[in-house]
């Protein structure tokens, strides 16, 4: 008995040692890692950066988000530094709602824009009850994620906490995500005419991988915005066969040189930067 007791615990305690070894590994792996996460109709995006902070922007539509993040995350990891909303379409905050009870959301960065829906007015209500932090984004707020990676937000130009827009995807936190060399640009539901606005004020927006704007719909990617950004790989998150036509073959047709991968053909699609290059982990 003794000897099998000695046996269990020497296996269980190498065991432990290799699960430190690795989390510390993890900790310190001087690599940007980038996933546009399986949420079927929507958007959900997960960034570990070199020293491990965890950074997800929107949580896609209810329940889809859980199975693609779990499998993004190390068993033991149940918390995120940083939730981003870009504004408040159920496609992109209702799986919020279901992370924010099983998850530790340190920090959330949101517009504040006015919307009374229950998905948002849920979250809105979490939010208060676990007092957590929350940061307005706008132009003006430049995050530094730890490791040398930086996410400039871009868009809106403004604060709108409180106040009404019509068309809230006018309001899409805009982001470049950057490291070394190697950026990202994502843009919610991000629309033309915005865009538009966007390209005065942004002098570089040039990034080798590009989150299509509304899951590649029409009403977003205009031919200007998609040659100052000038992607190596166009990114569509949306589902297969889904009512809306995503990605639109208009939008499809302006990118030629430029790879496009679909979640909905090869589910989450996942990067890795050394600051010199990315590389598609798939």
């Amino acid at each position: 008995m003794l000897k099998n007791f000695v046996r269990n615990f020497c296996a269980i305690s190498v065991a432990i040692a290799a699960i430190f070894l690795f989390a510390f590994a993890h900790a310190s792996s001087g690599t940007l890692e980038l996933t546009f996460l399986d949420v079927g109709q929507g958007d959900a995006i997960l960034i570990r950066t070199p020293t491990n902070e965890k950074i997800l922007i929107d949580a896609g539509p209810a329940g889809a988000i859980l199975a693609p993040l779990a499998a993004e995350l190390n068993f033991w990891e149940r918390g995120i530094d940083l939730a981003i909303l870009t504004h408040p379409d159920t496609d992109h905050i209702a799986g919020m709602v279901e992370l924010l009870k099983r998850y530790k959301i340190k920090r959330i960065m949101l517009t504040g824009v006015q919307h009374e829906t229950d998905w948002y007015t849920a979250i809105l209500r979490e939010i208060t009850r676990q007092k957590i932090p929350v940061v307005l984004g706008n132009a003006t707020t430049d995050l530094e994620l730890g490791g040398g990676v930086r996410l400039d937000i871009l868009w809106p130009e403004e604060i709108l906490a409180g106040k009404y827009i019509e068309d809230t995807n006018t309001t899409s936190i805009a982001a470049r995500l950057i490291f070394g060399e190697t950026a990202a640009v994502m843009t919610g539901d991000l629309d033309l005419a915005s865009e538009k606005l966007l390209l005065q004020n942004t002098p570089d927006l040039h990034a080798q991988i590009l989150k299509l704007g509304h899951h590649g719909s029409r009403n977003s990617s205009s031919a200007e915005f998609l040659a100052a950004v000038n992607p190596a790989i166009a990114i569509v998150s949306a589902s297969a066969d889904n009512t809306f036509g995503h990605p639109s073959p208009e939008v499809l047709a302006k990118l030629p040189n430029a790879e496009i991968l679909e979640t909905s053909k090869i589910g989450s699609i996942h990067f890795t930067s050394d600051g010199t290059k990315w590389k598609l982990e798939n």
